[in-house]
């Protein structure tokens, strides 16, 4: 399962599949693999843990706020958008990129979660938020 869909960017921007494009399917997974490697950049390296993150245990539901605002401010926007000013869409790109950094800073701050023993469940121990106000040496 993808961290997000059109059905979640049309909870977001009802009207997103109005203006002539069809789908953002591509632009979904394209996403996915920009925020899993900023998770792992940001996350897993400070976990301590050698080796690679699995992303498929990560729980794809905490992201997808963060993957559908990463679309709508990075791929499905700039493709509506005519670039002159008082655009809609290009307002909407400042507003979701605000947005994501919002989300995805509320993600780390609660804890990712991650089934690290692959059992299918996350429990308490299998959630971490990201150290925040120390100092990395």
């Amino acid at each position: 399962m993808a961290f997000s869909t059109d059905y979640n960017l049309q909870e977001i921007v009802p009207d997103i599949l109005d203006f002539g494009i069809d789908n953002f399917i591509d632009e979904h997974a394209t996403a996915e693999a920009e925020l899993t490697r900023e998770i792992r950049n940001r996350w897993w390296h400070r976990r301590g843990i050698a080796g690679e993150m699995d992303a498929t245990k990560l729980t794809d539901s905490q992201w997808t706020k963060s993957n559908s605002y990463l679309v709508l401010w990075k791929y499905a926007l700039p493709k509506l958008t005519n670039w002159i000013d008082n655009d809609r869409f290009l307002e909407m790109i400042d507003f979701y990129r605000n947005r994501y950094g919002e989300e995805l800073e509320a993600v780390f701050a609660d804890g990712v979660e991650y089934d690290s023993d692959g059992d299918g469940s996350v429990d308490d121990g299998e959630k971490t938020p990201l150290p925040t106000n120390r100092l990395d040496r």
